[in-house]
């Protein structure tokens, strides 16, 4: 059974370099054909996430990008994105560049596809944090609700509100600062706020331990006392309801490659660029 993946980042996932071998054609009954529709021999792979990292040597449906003219036995890097997945590979090009001198170093660079890209992908996360440390959790718990710590528990209304099935769970977790890499923070600890459902919405995030020690990329939001409060605190509604809340600053790390062990190797790398 074909499925889809999500085609709607902008940034290149698997990045290889590919030979053109026919068009208005497709490897897959399941791809939708049209005239920018190719069957793409992969001659090396140049970044890939695991799954795809050994696919050089094997046809796979390209979606072309813009309108440029393209002929079967031309040779271009393809920057793609994930499209369609059964008894094929369906990719959707951000971009194809025709093969040329720039990409020299590119293609001669060597090393694993699959760590170029894991190292690409810290990079970003390092990028849009707001928040780089390293340093070890030293305890978790569930986060404290403002609204309750200010007000008389008996004088608070009880309102039931809708149990969500994706609901986060969140715990906090205090982690003392090691090294800060990025961004500003006074301060020898910093509280982080996870989920630790299971979910299928948050499974993937990372779950923190006491003892735990690491790299954390760390972003800044705002939210409501009662909505970090969690599961503990649901059914309680803060005296004059919901929306009078003041939102409250916290920091998360809700991406997989949000926390990195301090062996991760390209975390020197990425961090290092911030530092300089």
């Amino acid at each position: 059974m074909a499925t889809k993946s999500d085609a709607g980042s902008s940034e290149a996932t698997f990045i290889f370099k590919g030979t053109v071998k026919k068009l208005k054609a497709a490897t897959m009954r399941a791809v939708p054909v049209d005239e920018r529709t190719a069957v793409v021999h992969i001659e090396q792979v140049i970044e890939a996430p695991k799954n795809l990292g050994r696919t050089a040597g094997h046809n796979i449906t390209v979606q072309l990008a813009g309108r440029a003219r393209v002929e079967p036995g031309q040779q271009f890097v393809f920057h793609t994105v994930g499209w369609i997945f059964g008894d094929g590979i369906a990719m959707r090009a951000l971009a194809q560049e025709p093969v040329g001198k720039r990409h020299k170093a590119l293609l001669e660079r060597g090393g694993e596809p699959g760590n170029h890209y894991l190292s690409r992908q810290l990079q970003k996360r390092v990028d849009v944090a707001d928040l780089v440390i390293s340093g070890q959790v030293v305890s978790v718990h569930l986060p404290a609700d403002g609204a309750m710590a200010t007000h008389d528990m008996a004088t608070m209304p009880i309102t039931r509100r809708p149990v969500s099935e994706h609901d986060p769970k969140w715990r906090e977790a205090v982690v003392a600062v090691n090294d800060l890499h990025k961004g500003r923070h006074e301060g020898q600890q910093v509280n982080v706020l996870f989920p630790a459902s299971h979910d299928v919405r948050w499974f993937r995030s990372p779950k923190f331990e006491a003892g735990q020690k690491g790299y954390f990329m760390l972003h800044k939001g705002r939210m409501k006392p009662s909505e970090k409060a969690g599961t503990a605190t649901r059914f309680m509604a803060p005296v004059g309801g919901p929306d009078k809340e003041a939102e409250v600053d916290v920091f998360t790390a809700l991406h997989p490659q949000d926390f990195q062990p301090l062996a991760q190797p390209d975390m020197r790398a990425a961090i290092g660029k911030k530092e300089q």
